[in-house]
């Protein structure tokens, strides 16, 4: 058994992260400055009631002392909040207190404070060159299609935050830009990297209109819940190795080749089903006609020959074995 003089008891050190201040000067500076004034014009007060003799300093420090405080509770309870903006009110303690979805001014009690979102169209963009005109949240997505071959994909994707959503944000990630860098930006290389495992090489760069959907139905999937909006995304590019874009470009002219001889396939076709046509229409043309040749008609049209030409002052030798009678007479 160990004496008491050598035990070691464990020392007892608080997680200080659990634990708040009534007060948060960082976030409540006026409020914290304005209560000081007011401490200065109650004590003054006190001294002016307990020493006669200086009753006219305590007053005039009592005065100063009490508008500055009053004042700058006033101006700390004031807020405007702008088109595009919301805020969540919050009190001294942290704790959410309301909201602000409408554009305008108001007020709230001084122990508490605004924080603001903006909740007006925003946009993401990953890409492997930088551009001067767009921010970039971070470099080119580097994903794997179904065949294992490597990717890099530059994409831009615009969404928005709920008005009446802010306070569920701010309570699981605080500011805006934890908010963007936790959830938003993660989700988005998530997605990024997720779609392009259900196509082929050649499938993933001929089908982008439909990559962009499905990254867009995975973001509503997992936005909707969190009151944010997916407004657009944007497949700008996917770079595929030297070797690869090389095959891509041999498959791309041989499936040209073969479209072109298809399509020659089927203008012959064609041709020839109409020369077809053509031929049967002759034949059932000739064929109608050959019936309607009767003996009857033959000899009436040979007749009508001969007649026509004996108007014409013309010697007619009529073949031998004819017994039909002609005149020629004019």
């Amino acid at each position: 058994m160990v004496p008491a003089s050598r035990r070691v008891y464990p020392s007892f050190v608080p997680d200080r992260s659990q634990f708040r201040p009534l007060i948060n000067p960082e976030s409540h500076p006026m409020f914290v400055v304005a209560l000081l004034f007011l401490v200065v014009a109650i004590v003054a007060a006190i001294v002016l009631f307990a020493t006669p003799n200086r009753r006219s300093l305590a007053l005039g420090v009592t005065g100063i002392a009490g508008v500055l405080g009053v004042g700058m509770l006033f101006f700390t309870s004031f807020y405007t909040n702008d088109e595009g903006q919301a805020k969540v009110i919050r009190s001294f303690t942290g704790e959410v207190q309301g909201q602000v979805t409408e554009a305008g001014a108001g007020f709230h009690a001084p122990w508490q404070d605004t924080i603001s979102y903006d909740i007006r169209n925003q946009q993401v963009v990953f890409a492997g060159t930088e551009n001067d005109e767009v921010d970039l949240q971070g470099s080119q997505v580097t994903v794997q299609d179904r065949e294992g071959v490597s990717a890099n994909i530059d994409i831009s994707v615009r969404y928005s935050i709920k008005p009446d959503a802010v306070s569920a944000v701010y309570k699981q990630y605080g500011s805006q830009e934890n908010f963007i860098s936790k959830f938003i930006v993660n989700d988005i290389r998530a997605g990024v990297r997720t779609v392009p495992t259900a196509y082929g090489t050649l499938d993933l760069l001929n089908s982008r209109a439909k990559v962009e959907k499905e990254i867009t139905d995975y973001l509503e999937q997992r936005w909707t819940s969190k009151g944010v909006l997916v407004d657009s995304v944007s497949l700008q590019e996917i770079r595929y190795p030297e070797d690869v874009q090389k095959r891509f470009a041999d498959a791309q002219n041989a499936r040209t080749e073969v479209e072109k001889a298809k399509a020659e396939l089927e203008a012959t076709e064609v041709s020839a089903k109409q020369k077809i046509v053509q031929a049967e229409a002759e034949s059932e043309a000739n064929r109608k006609l050959a019936e309607s040749l009767t003996d009857p008609v033959l000899k009436q049209r040979y007749l009508d020959t001969l007649k026509e030409l004996g108007k014409g002052g013309n010697l007619v030798v009529v073949p031998d074995g004819f017994n039909g009678l002609v005149n020629v007479s004019k």
